[in-house]
């Protein structure tokens, strides 16, 4: 009798332990895809944190079973009804999910053909992000480029940049844009995306990039609306660094930069100590893709917007990135058509659109500049 109580009284304990910790594991809630012409990436969207293996299986012919891509994750139970996800794309037919064991789920990725694949935890919000590719002629892998980038709003708090017309404030726009910007590059790209302000807060300059560098972001893109003395000029630009000597251009870099112009002076001897920018050619690559993507979107919305084209300036939030970096001059504030326009939700949400798109743009050709 006293061995059956004893047994009775640890199977009650066991029960409540063994909820806790199901209750306390991550679980795996919605499958996500999108697909290019050279790869595909899955997300796996999850509660919390778990940790995953990988493995790949070549095809069976014996079992009639494709070339696959299986992935554990411990400290996960499924939060999905949908078992089975047909992708039908050029390298992946489905991804299929089980309750592998008590405490993993396995997640299986049933490709068309043989393929290499790069997977990576993601955190806010977290998931957990595969890309395959076709495969290589050699069997090593490579990390693709864009998986976070660093969003840059200018200005903020004490510091309202320029004001237009209307009393429009240059840092109440472009943290409007960057808002808007951040969760679409989350659900349509699956990157992580942080912002150096969140609210209306200032941010020194040298603290934006630093915060890109310390994120270890794979592209930083600040986010500024230009202005002028001259009412009527008005449009879209997008920089990178470099040395130039457009006085147009000097101060528009000393007024974003909040110095006097004839300080730019102690940045160009800096920039003329510089090798080569390693990271230069991308800058150019993402400022290109940026412009013709924002110009192309916002003309429906504003047939006057003039492309004023891919410049190089000395903008001081660009100097120190340790990665492909630009920065976007969102129409004029000082413009009245274009003050107004910049009000309206409709027109920012092209604005928004032209971004996403030129990013988009921008990694699909690395992509493709990187083929197998």
């Amino acid at each position: 009798m006293a061995h059956l109580l004893i047994l009775l009284l640890a199977l009650c304990v066991a029960g409540p332990a063994h909820e806790v910790h199901a209750a306390s594991m991550a679980r795996l809630t919605g499958v996500r895809h999108l697909s290019s012409s050279n790869y595909t990436r899955v997300i796996l969207d999850l509660t919390g944190k778990v940790k995953f293996t990988a493995k790949t299986l070549a095809a069976s012919q014996k079992y009639r079973l494709p070339p696959r891509i299986y992935m554990d994750l411990t400290g996960a139970r499924l939060g999905t009804r949908r078992h089975r996800i047909e992708v039908r794309d050029r390298l992946v037919q489905r991804v299929r999910l089980g309750q592998f064991k008590a405490n993993v789920v396995r997640v299986v990725l049933d490709l068309k053909r043989p393929g290499d694949h790069d997977a990576v935890l993601l955190s806010n919000p977290h998931r957990l992000m595969v890309d395959v590719e076709r495969r290589s002629g050699s069997a090593a892998r490579r990390q693709l480029a864009v998986r976070k980038i660093v969003l840059d709003p200018g200005h903020g708090g004490k510091d309202p940049g320029a004001t237009g017309a209307g009393g429009l404030r240059e840092k109440d726009v472009v943290l409007r844009v960057a808002r808007k910007l951040a969760p679409k590059l989350r659900q349509r790209m699956g990157l992580d995306v942080v912002l150096t302000r969140n609210t209306d807060v200032f941010v020194p300059l040298r603290g934006r990039t630093a915060m890109a560098n310390a994120e270890r972001a794979d592209l930083f893109l600040s986010i500024h609306a230009n202005a002028s003395h001259n009412r009527r000029a008005g449009g879209l630009e997008t920089y990178y660094l470099d040395k130039t000597t457009d006085e147009a251009t000097m101060k528009l870099a000393a007024r974003e930069n909040g110095t006097a112009r004839r300080n730019l002076t102690d940045l160009q001897i800096m920039l003329s100590d510089l090798k080569l920018n390693v990271y230069l050619p991308d800058s150019i690559s993402l400022a290109s893709h940026l412009q013709s993507s924002l110009v192309k979107s916002t003309r429906p919305q504003y047939p006057r917007a003039r492309n004023l084209g891919v410049k190089k300036g000395l903008f001081y939030v660009l100097v120190g990135a340790r990665m492909p970096a630009a920065l976007a001059e969102l129409f004029f504030v000082s413009n009245r058509r274009e003050a107004r326009a910049l009000q309206r939700r409709e027109f920012q949400d092209a604005i928004v659109e032209g971004l996403f798109r030129g990013i988009q743009d921008y990694a699909d050709g690395l992509r493709k500049r990187e083929k197998f």
